[in-house]
């Protein structure tokens, strides 16, 4: 790039980072202001002032880390509610008793509805095995219709279709990023990627959380797949600075067209093969099925619900 980026402040990487870094910090600089240099300069004459010093001033920094940690940890949580409610990947309902399994109003392909409606009786019939007209070409219109994490594996076989190495999270929290690029006979990452399907458009705070990733990795590229885009000036801005790459859906289908035929046709039966609209659960790898609440509503909840899982997603009109 032109002009030098601007390096996020140690408060930026510790926000971004998990709390309990901050709090390893906090507990840290405790000891070492309280008990190590007070120590070390008790011996001296000169020094022996500045050990109390330390050791009464101790408290500051462990307070500010402490602080620094709570924000981290309001934050994460923060920015995972947001998630659910964006429909991107879930989040737990709160009272979620006296649920049922509804027919799906859409069909869909269930390879393994035999044997999970043996498993849970609760599971209707109506939710049976369907084939959807897939795509034939790559536009908007397809990519819209890939569930969270068909949209994520799209992404990691893109990537690799482009000639990089892939290191990707199966399911479970992503820890701010979805994909790291490798190049052949190359240890450290030379980019990290992140994928949000949500139906409504990133704002900057995402965008930040993979800025302070590539500074805590020391990755100086960064991919950001949106596939309702982006909104806000911050957003561009500061993409801008960190070295990230913002990709919409428009984007995204522009550089899979690029590629030569043959590869842009192995991403297509790749990314429409089976069910590929039905959500999977974010928590245990499995897609989920239709239920309702005791309000009526309806929503996507986990095939496991009755092993525990409570993980659920807004059931999209």
């Amino acid at each position: 790039m032109g002009r030098r980026r601007k390096e996020p402040s140690l408060s930026d990487v510790l926000l971004d980072a998990p709390w309990w870094v901050s709090a390893a910090l906090a507990v840290g600089s405790y000891v070492v202001f309280h008990a190590i240099f007070p120590a070390a300069f008790a011996s001296s004459p000169i020094l022996g002032a500045l050990a109390t010093v330390s050791r009464s001033l101790a408290w500051i920094p462990a307070t500010m880390f402490s602080f620094i940690g709570l924000l981290a940890y309001l934050r994460a949580r923060n920015r995972q509610l947001d998630t659910g409610s964006a429909s991107g990947k879930a989040k737990r309902p709160r009272n979620s008793g006296n649920l049922r399994v509804v027919g799906a109003s859409t069909p869909v392909l269930d390879v393994n509805f035999g044997k999970q409606a043996k498993a849970d009786p609760s599971i209707s019939a109506a939710h049976k095995a369907v084939v959807p007209a897939k795509p034939t070409e790559w536009t908007l219109d397809a990519l819209k219709q890939l569930e969270w994490k068909r949209f994520e594996m799209l992404c990691v076989w893109y990537y690799e279709a482009m000639g990089f190495t892939v290191k990707t999270v199966p399911h479970g929290a992503d820890g701010g990023i979805d994909a790291t690029l490798y190049k052949d006979g190359l240890s450290a990452p030379i980019a990290v990627v992140q994928c949000k399907a949500w139906r409504v458009p990133v704002k900057v705070e995402p965008v930040r959380a993979l800025g302070g990733i590539m500074h805590s990795k020391r990755v100086k590229r960064g991919v950001f797949w949106s596939l309702a885009g982006f909104i806000g000036q911050p957003v561009n801005a500061y993409a801008a600075e960190a070295g990230i790459q913002l990709l919409d859906g428009a984007g995204i289908v522009e550089r899979i067209r690029a590629l030569d035929p043959d590869k842009q046709s192995r991403l297509l039966a790749q990314a429409f093969e089976g069910d590929y609209k039905t959500p999977t659960c974010a928590a245990c790898g499995v897609q989920m099925v239709e239920r309702q609440g005791k309000d009526n509503s309806l929503f996507w909840g986990c095939r496991n619900y009755s092993k525990g899982c409570r993980v659920k997603l807004a059931r999209a009109a």
